[in-house]
């Protein structure tokens, strides 16, 4: 089997980007994204670059955490007035019945432009295009095919397409606690994957995704999100991993390793 093990949301701090890169270099992550909307993410790029060659360097786009690229002018529906987005819980507030339970999809010209701004930024910041595309926590059926969308403009294959392919099974989330730090502390990755709970082993393409990271001041005022971090970085460096990943013979890989022919036109 082949194992793209992915740690989302590089460049959310400073210090989840600094555990991300530990975790590839000491661990078992081969795929990261970044969020480009950050005003920390032009130092964050510089301290990944050298591990470029060794992983798929993506891009999370997100419409619910920290400051828009765009501004509250360009996106009144995303914001509040200074530019922060709208968190998801106040996005999905506005998602009712009437609506079908997705707002954006009477705002999809803005999710679009500030979707295409963040990779845009992306180019600049790294000097070539995403490796590629995953859509950050709050997700509907608007976020998913504007995400889509950009991917085949650009000629970027993105996570939501890989999941659909038969040959892949994604393990799931099952190890996350949804309550507060405290809670999070509670929880236990590497028995999830050790013991295969996500049910990837004996398929062809595994795929594992977490959020690896050190904690900082900046991560408790930006998101709840936050202990689970230092809980997946324990375990996607943990000896037991390590060690399940060899006895079962698994060859980690990355976007960069998947076929060309995968990316949708």
């Amino acid at each position: 089997m082949k194992l793209l093990v992915q740690s989302d949301d590089y460049g959310i701090t400073r210090a989840v980007s600094l555990g991300c890169i530990h975790g590839i270099k000491n661990g078992v992550v081969r795929n990261t994204g970044m969020f480009a909307n950050m005003p920390w993410i032009e130092e964050c790029v510089e301290w990944i670059r050298p591990y470029l060659d060794q992983i798929a360097f993506g891009i999370d786009l997100n419409a619910s955490t920290g400051p828009s690229s765009l501004g509250h002018e360009k996106l009144p529906t995303l914001t509040h007035e200074d530019g922060m987005f709208l968190g998801s819980k106040e996005n999905r507030a506005l998602d009712t019945e009437e609506n079908n339970h997705d707002h954006l999809a009477a705002h999809r010209d803005e999710l679009y432009a500030e979707f295409k701004a963040q990779i845009e930024r992306y180019i600049e910041l790294v000097g070539h295009k995403p490796d590629y595309i995953h859509n950050h926590a709050y997700g509907t059926a608007t976020t998913d095919e504007v995400t889509r969308t950009l991917a085949k403009e650009y000629g970027i294959l993105c996570s939501v397409a890989f999941m659909d392919r038969p040959e892949v099974k994604e393990a799931g989330m099952g190890w996350y606690v949804w309550g507060g730090p405290e809670a999070q502390l509670n929880e236990d990755p590497i028995t999830y994957i050790t013991e295969d709970k996500g049910g990837i082993l004996n398929q062809e393409y595994g795929y594992i995704v977490s959020h690896c990271g050190y904690a900082d001041a900046d991560l408790f005022k930006l998101t709840s999100f936050s202990t689970c971090r230092v809980k997946d970085l324990e375990c996607m460096t943990s000896d037991a991993v390590k060690n399940w990943v060899k006895e079962n013979n698994i060859e980690l890989a990355s976007f960069k390793d998947l076929p060309a022919e995968w990316i949708q036109r």
